[in-house]
């Protein structure tokens, strides 16, 4: 710089361009200089440092003049030791981040009480399955005044006794890569009852119906990166058919599209998959697919994936956190050293969910599963 002083200062902005980017670099230059200008001293002076770290908001903690020498062409050179602030944030920011906003209602329905409570639990569901793939970072966009009101609060730092450290936080929050989009087309819950034809008993039969178009949007270019409609039945609440329709279609179907399950390793009879969590359940069955060339549309001249041939089957043992461990029901190769060569060519796709989301065996309670039918029958005739 020009003076002494210019030259700490553009040593102060350079610090803060090191370790927060120069963005944050520019607007900090304007506050060190408003300090500057109504302050002497710039080194060691206590008080200026002081006023520097607030109007800052805390980047620039502390810092010690090295050395400051005058060059031959007039211009000083400053070398300092700055504490600058940084907010680390999670590992899990690097991946691919997504937030589901409020589902729209069809003009065709209206937004009963029904309608609600389907796409409160629907949203909440998908956000946790979306969560426990361990795929996605996924943000929060339903509660952005409380989190507003929380940086507000930080933001005041010494009116409200925060932590100079902390604000740090300020400008971190993240913008997402997809925003998941839905249109509510119907949820009703219909309810009857049936009076018994040999006593006073009343039976109450509850069934519930939701249909729901789901898009994914790329914010970047506004493509839409996916698109379904799906439907559901339960009989029972509404809440239970968006949970339903959550775990064994849109859920597995969203993840699938953008992260298929990988094998991560295999033996003679098992393998293992590197997904686990509540996104999948003992009994589920998996077909195993090698990915071979890559396909490309003649058309659009646009990537279509690669190709996908299924060379397996397995059944889900037991679920861990972060991934499974499978039996392999059937295998046309040999899994253990197809993958430990190739690992990178296997992913396995839902075939069949599991009913009971366990491992009991179908073949003992047969005789057990008919007199039950019986009497379901024997009962339905008394209404």
């Amino acid at each position: 710089g020009k003076t002494e002083a210019l030259a700490i200062e553009s040593a102060l902005v350079q610090a803060v361009s090191k370790v927060n980017g120069a963005e944050i670099a520019a607007s900090t230059k304007s506050s060190i200089s408003e300090v500057s200008s109504t302050s002497k001293g710039t080194d060691l002076n206590e008080e200026y440092q002081n006023k520097v770290s607030t109007k800052t908001k805390g980047l620039i903690k502390s810092w010690n003049v090295n050395s400051v020498n005058k060059q031959e062409d007039g211009i000083f050179i400053a070398k300092l030791t700055v504490s600058v602030s940084k907010f680390k944030k999670s590992k899990q920011a690097n991946r691919l981040r997504m937030a589901i906003v409020p589902f729209r209602i069809a003009d065709t329905i209206k937004e009963t009480k029904n309608v609600k409570k389907f796409e409160s639990a629907f949203s909440t569901q998908l956000e946790n399955y979306l969560t426990q793939t361990r795929r996605f970072a996924m943000l929060d966009r339903k509660n952005m005044e409380e989190q507003s009101r929380e940086l507000n609060f930080i933001a005041k730092g010494d009116k409200t006794s925060v932590a100079t450290e902390e604000l740090a936080k300020i400008g971190n929050r993240l913008g997402v890569d997809y925003l998941i989009v839905g249109m509510i087309n119907k949820a009703s819950t219909n309810v009857t009852k049936k009076e018994s034809k040999v006593s006073d008993k009343v039976k109450t039969i509850v069934n519930s119906y939701a249909s729901i178009n789901i898009r994914i949007i790329d914010v970047a270019t506004t493509q839409i990166k996916f698109a379904d409609t799906f439907e559901g039945r339960a009989g029972s609440s509404i809440e239970k058919v968006a949970t339903r329709m959550v775990k064994r279609q849109v859920g597995n179907i969203i993840v699938e599209s953008i992260y298929p399950i990988r094998i991560i390793s295999a033996s003679k009879t098992q393998a293992v998959l590197g997904q686990g969590g509540k996104t999948i359940q003992t009994g589920d069955i998996y077909k195993i697919y090698q990915l071979g060339e890559k396909m490309i549309d003649p058309y659009t001249k646009e990537s279509l994936g690669r190709e996908e041939i299924e060379v397996g089957a397995v059944k889900i043992l037991t679920v861990r956190p972060k991934f499974s461990d499978a039996q392999i029901l059937e295998s046309i190769i040999d899994l253990k050293t197809a993958v430990k060569d190739e690992g990178d060519k296997f992913v396995a796709r839902l075939h069949k969910k599991s009913s009971a989301g366990g491992t009991a065996n179908n073949k003992k309670p047969v005789k057990k599963a008919k007199s039950v039918e019986k009497l379901k029958k024997e009962s339905e005739d008394d209404w």
